[in-house]
Parts: structure tokens; sequence; C-alpha cells
């Protein structure tokens, strides 16, 4: 770390936190980048403020653990409301795997990144998008993460509500043979908000807004209607915060008194 310093980005100013300077991309780079972008989370509620503000209440409670990082290229589980149960916050594994699939979570993902996947790639009629029609959940989470490159170097942000809150991510979801829940979020276009201080990527965590979330959910609600929801900008009073490298190389890491 080299310390803090100023920067104005479009216009605004953030106090960031200075990174260590990083090498041009390279196409490999780049592509690998794009695949892996949202693969971290953050989720500090505690668990009775998450079925406070959802209403639903844990299957497992024991098992949930407020963190700082959630790091989704390790195999995580992640609390979701699914389309069954609207009462229920269910763990799912987060990297969403075929229904029939029967050997390790990390196999598949070497392969075949599905931690989150593109709402324009629903309409592709792989694997995956049969879950759009009668597998979407809800993920709450506290915050979610966004790298801004300027200089030769990266400066991350964590984006949540300016009080604090959960809210919810799109998600869609598979049920496996042996009972196991795993999902993945869904991204669209990029807001003006996210491009201030995002530019590695131009796309963003799709978020369900609370006066929508029993439609998002509902079997009655059509192709057409859910698609619409994807493309639409929610307008939430959001927040970019800085973050130094430390907070953002965590690895997944439970909430403690002594913060990073």
């Amino acid at each position: 770390m080299n310390g803090n310093k100023l920067l104005i980005f479009n216009g605004l100013p953030f106090l960031v936190f200075q990174s260590k300077p990083i090498p041009k991309f390279d196409l490999l780079a780049r592509t690998k980048l794009r695949r892996h972008m949202y693969f971290k989370l953050s989720n500090t509620a505690e668990k009775e403020n998450l079925e406070r503000m959802t209403k639903a209440s844990f299957k497992y409670p024991n098992l949930y653990k407020p963190q700082y990082i959630i790091h989704g290229l390790k195999e995580v589980t992640i609390p979701i409301i699914t389309m069954e149960d609207h009462k229920e916050l269910s763990l799912a594994i987060w990297g969403l795997l075929p229904e029939n699939h029967t050997d390790d979570w990390s196999l598949f993902q070497d392969s075949f990144n599905t931690l989150n996947f593109h709402e324009t790639s629903m309409d592709s009629g792989l694997w995956y998008t049969k879950s759009l029609v009668d597998r979407r959940c809800l993920i709450p989470v506290t915050g979610y993460f966004t790298t801004f490159i300027e200089n030769g170097e990266a400066y991350h942000f964590k984006i949540g509500l300016k009080n604090g809150n959960p809210f919810y991510l799109a998600g869609i979801y598979t049920v496996l043979e042996d009972g196991f829940i795993t999902c993945s979020l869904l991204v669209g276009q990029s807001n003006d908000f996210i491009k201030q201080v995002q530019n590695v990527v131009d796309t963003m965590p799709i978020t369900i807004s609370d006066d929508i979330m029993e439609e998002w959910l509902s079997l009655k609600t059509t192709p057409l209607r859910t698609r619409q929801i994807l493309k639409k900008h929610i307008e939430q009073d959001f927040r970019a915060t800085s973050i130094s490298d430390s907070y953002y190389n965590y690895g997944n890491t439970e909430l403690f008194l002594n913060r990073p």
C-alpha cells in the first residue's frame, strides 16, 4: 500500500486506497477478467436482520455467518429465496451446476464458470436458460465490488445502499439430485453510476426492488415480463465506497469485531 489519495472519477471526488501498479492486460487476461467479473460479494447482515428484511426464515439458521468478502471462486454458500418457498431462506452453492451433475463443483467451474450470466444469454437456449422460467431466485447481499483502472493502478469499490441495508440481486438456481441447491447471479448493462467506478467491464449485477420481488418469484410471471424486469434499471440509493487492497483481497472472511 502506498497511502491514500483523492482522485476525481467522472467529475466526482473519491478518497481511494492506492494499489500496486499492474501490467497492461493482454487479450487472454482481458478474457479471463470478463469471465470472472463479479466473483466477490459482501453480506454483513446479521441473521435476524436478513430474516426481518426478507420476511423469511433460514432453513438452517446455524449455518449462516455474516461475511465481509464472499469469494465465489472458492466453493461457498450464499442465502437465497427460491420460487418454491418465498418464506424460507435457503443456502445455495454459488456457481450454477446442471441438475444431473454428480462430479465436484470445482471440476465444473474450472471448465465453465457459472458464478454469473449476462441477461442476454438467457435467450441462448443453453442448459441453464430453463432456470429463468421456473428457477428464479432472490440473492440478498449488502454489497458487491467494482474495479477502476487508472494509470496502471487498480482501485476497488464496494457498492451498497447508503443506509447499509441488504438488497436483492436477481438470480437463477438449480436443485441437484442429492438435494443441494446451486445458483448464479444475473448481470446486465452498466448504468451511469457504475461506470463512474468501473471501467474493466460494462456489466453490473441486476437488482430487484422490494416492490417487484413477489413478481420475480411468481410462476405466473410471463417470460416477456421476466425479460422486462431484467432490462429495467432499478433506481436505489447506492453509494460507492473505496476499499483497500487488504480488504478486497481477503478470502472468505467471517464478520469479526476487528474489521480488516
